[in-house]
């Protein structure tokens, strides 16, 4: 069931698998960018999730303010909210900006402090059979 839908994004809630597909599509201004975000936060609030897709193929560059934002205010609360998940597997952007400014964002994270495992995969259906194993 789609539960947020814009050019840019798509979150996907799987009842059964208990499992939240986002998917970026496009690059997302930065107003838009942070609405997306904290449409993760309300997902978590709402839904029973235990799995986390986050597909960032087509995703584009994150503008460094947002970066910063991403990390000094939207992370805590992510990572606060997030207790109850299992499993996060994020597939990387193809395109090499984003790669980059992802990165800049996740190395500021102590994965080994995460609650939950979390892999990085270079294709989609690796990180939905990790995530469904």
């Amino acid at each position: 069931m789609i539960i947020y839908k814009k050019d840019y994004i798509s979150i996907a809630y799987y009842e059964a698998e208990k499992l939240l597909e986002i998917t970026w599509l496009a690059y997302a201004p930065s107003g838009a960018y942070r609405e997306a975000m904290l449409h993760y936060l309300h997902a978590l609030q709402h839904y029973d999730i235990k799995r986390w897709l986050i597909d960032y193929r087509l995703s584009r560059v994150v503008r460094p303010s947002d970066q910063e934002w991403t990390r000094n205010e939207w992370l805590p609360r992510f990572i606060e909210q997030s207790q109850q998940l299992e499993k996060l597997a994020r597939v990387k952007s193809t395109d090499i900006s984003a790669r980059i400014s992802s990165e800049n964002m996740l190395r500021h994270i102590d994965r080994s402090q995460l609650p939950y495992k979390f892999m990085e995969f270079e294709y989609y259906g690796e990180a939905r059979s990790w995530l469904l194993a």
